[in-house]
């Protein structure tokens, strides 16, 4: 067995984003010097063989577990999480746990977050080249105190972080990962919209149909955070 390079922490891995994402990491010629630990509900752990069959380590627990949370943190080089973008507690202890292994290691730990772009429901078009318009964000948005309490984090310089915002994520995931009956492999929002349309017997529209919203496909969502661990740590190129 190959020595442990690097050591990752990941949440949401039975989701649809998350598992996509997964899937993604786990068929990486990395993926054999790095650990990765998979936060699992209790409910889920039917799952824990198929996962335990990739090389994968299954930690069972929730958001709500935030002692949990901290000290599978304080053990990762990275946290990848994917499974909420509004439980600040459960941020908050994944912080203090990236702040311990900061401190005894001198290093700055990687911290992935996806939130999502809920949090610019607003009549305001929002450009992403414009920072200073982002940061006039009110803290009252969706989303928003989390990414706040991230940021924060970064400012105070114990983490690196990044944070993705996905819009609307379309298509079947077909992954390793839905093949073993371990991921969700639809999304939700477009089912939502697809039976409102089937029970109006039309395709709605919001106002006067002028609102503005992004969409991706789901394998370029797996891109996003292949991409940065490619520019912020030693992982070679995704696309190898």
């Amino acid at each position: 067995m190959a020595p442990v390079d690097k050591r990752i922490f990941f949440t949401g891995a039975t989701g649809y984003i998350g598992g996509a994402v997964l899937s993604r990491l786990i068929e990486h010629p990395t993926y054999e010097t790095t650990e990765i630990s998979v936060l699992i509900r209790p409910s889920k752990k039917d799952k824990i063989p198929a996962l335990e069959s990739l090389g994968l380590k299954p930690v069972l627990g929730t958001y709500d577990d935030l002692e949990l949370l901290k000290e599978e943190a304080s053990k990762a080089d990275i946290v990848i999480a994917v499974a909420s973008a509004d439980d600040l507690p459960a941020a908050e202890a994944i912080l203090k746990g990236l702040k311990e292994r900061h401190e005894e290691t001198g290093t700055q730990p990687l911290l992935i977050h996806t939130s999502g772009t809920a949090r610019y429901s607003t009549d305001v078009v929002y450009d992403d080249l414009d920072p200073d318009q982002i940061e006039s964000l009110a803290p009252t948005q969706i989303h928003r105190n989390v990414d706040l309490a991230i940021v924060q984090a970064d400012k105070e310089h114990y983490i690196k972080s990044f944070i993705i915002l996905p819009s609307t994520i379309y298509a079947l995931a077909k992954t390793k990962l839905v093949d073993l009956g371990i991921q969700n492999p639809r999304s939700i929002q477009i089912p939502w919209l697809i039976r409102a349309g089937l029970v109006k017997g039309q395709g709605g529209t919001v106002g006067k149909g002028e609102n503005i919203w992004p969409n991706v496909h789901i394998d370029d969502s797996m891109l996003w955070i292949s991409l940065l661990l490619c520019h912020t740590t030693n992982i070679r190129s995704f696309f190898a």
